[in-house]
């Protein structure tokens, strides 16, 4: 009892920094200023001295990091399971990619960042992202060889003004050398998933993707910011596999839990 209210005294804390920080980045920048997007030496989420990342100490130990999770898909889960064994989720119907990895959950503060990256354009999050995504490329997708960004259809692009997950994705080209993939793209708009069922989100996204010419890769990573049921990454993978690709991954910020 002790420990855990210690943990939610810490949190609450953190909560308290993390809400001031951002009026502060407000009052400082625009949303969408690239000075926004080279701020090293401090923390994104609370503006205190980050030391050489971009997130300080005591928030990454805060963060919901996704350290035990089905082999598969990525989906967090209570304990670690002997190799082979995956997810209930998995088990009953193996997704289109061979793996999806994601370093953190989808909850406070991540959920609040991401947000603020989609709908308020406050893209200084991306780079801390990316250095969490380009650690877990390093250590889990030797074998990949080019990125690709989960398309958004055009309308929703023209109105946002950025894919976030083309952003994403920026950083990691950079690092690693890898291409970003522009072929494969949303040829039908479909419905926000937000509120859809498992079953309403494979109906949604049925035939929603494409591939234009011959693809330039045998083993493309699919980049996005969080996955929830995994149905998107899972209808693009198959999209890639019918192109040509002999094997899809998948790395995404966050997953969300309560989907399995």
């Amino acid at each position: 009892m002790l420990l855990q209210a210690k943990r939610t005294i810490k949190e609450a804390d953190f909560e308290v920094r993390f809400e001031q920080a951002q009026g502060v980045k407000l009052l400082k920048h625009l949303p969408g200023d690239p000075r926004c997007r080279n701020i090293r030496g401090i923390c994104v989420l609370c503006d205190q001295p980050a030391g050489p990342g971009r997130i300080c100490r005591q928030c990454r130990r805060i963060l919901p990091w996704n350290d035990i999770f089905c082999e598969c898909c990525g989906q967090a889960i209570n304990a670690v399971q002997p190799h082979g064994v995956v997810c209930i989720a998995c088990e009953s119907r193996r997704p289109r990619f061979e793996i999806a990895r994601a370093p953190l959950i989808y909850d406070f503060p991540v959920d609040a960042v991401i947000k603020a990256i989609k709908f308020k354009r406050q893209l200084w999050y991306v780079p801390a992202f990316a250095e969490l995504l380009l650690r877990t490329l390093k250590t889990e997708f030797a074998g990949v060889d080019a990125l690709v960004p989960v398309p958004l259809h055009r309308w929703r692009q023209m109105a946002r003004g950025f894919n976030q997950a083309t952003e994403l994705c920026r950083p990691l080209q950079q690092a690693t050398g890898l291409p970003i993939l522009t072929q494969a793209a949303r040829i039908r708009a479909t419905s926000a998933q937000p509120g859809l069922n498992a079953a309403e989100r494979k109906k949604n996204l049925k035939d929603a993707f494409a591939v234009s010419g011959e693809l330039k890769c045998r083993h493309p990573l699919i980049v996005d910011d969080v996955m929830t049921t995994g149905e998107t990454c899972s209808q693009l993978a198959m999209t890639l596999l019918k192109a040509g690709a002999e094997s899809v991954s998948v790395l995404t910020v966050a997953r969300a839990l309560g989907h399995l």
